[in-house]
């Protein structure tokens, strides 16, 4: 097993030239790709669901980037938390989620709606 990677602290740049370059293209040509498409099922027009979706775009791809920056230890760490909120959501979705369809599963958090899947075995 190799421990250097996750010993060795890297700086910025080194962090920077260790991106997959093709793995990050390809996130974003297939991104410009549906943004194209969501504009044509507009009607050629930049209407509300190909706004939404070029705007989500330019929003979480960035994101994705800088939270690729941050150490591995620190996700471990805060992994616990993270699934317990999600857990919670779970318990909101059933006391006051927002019935659509005859089910409910969606939880507004007043910026953007989370749907809960319905898992059938």
């Amino acid at each position: 097993m190799l421990y250097t990677s996750f010993q060795n602290e890297l700086s910025f740049f080194q962090k920077i030239k260790s991106l997959d370059y093709v793995l990050l293209f390809c996130i974003l040509l297939l991104g410009v790709i549906s943004s194209f498409s969501m504009y044509s099922t507009d009607g050629g027009e930049l209407l509300f669901h190909s706004k939404s979706h070029i705007s989500k775009l330019m929003i979480f791809f960035p994101m994705m980037i800088f939270l690729s920056f941050l150490n591995i230890k620190f996700w471990h760490y805060f992994s616990y938390i993270f699934y317990f909120v999600v857990l919670m959501f779970l318990v909101w979705v059933s006391l006051y989620g927002i019935k659509a369809s005859g089910s409910q599963r969606w939880v507004n958090l007043y910026f953007i709606n989370l749907q809960r899947r319905k898992i059938s075995i």
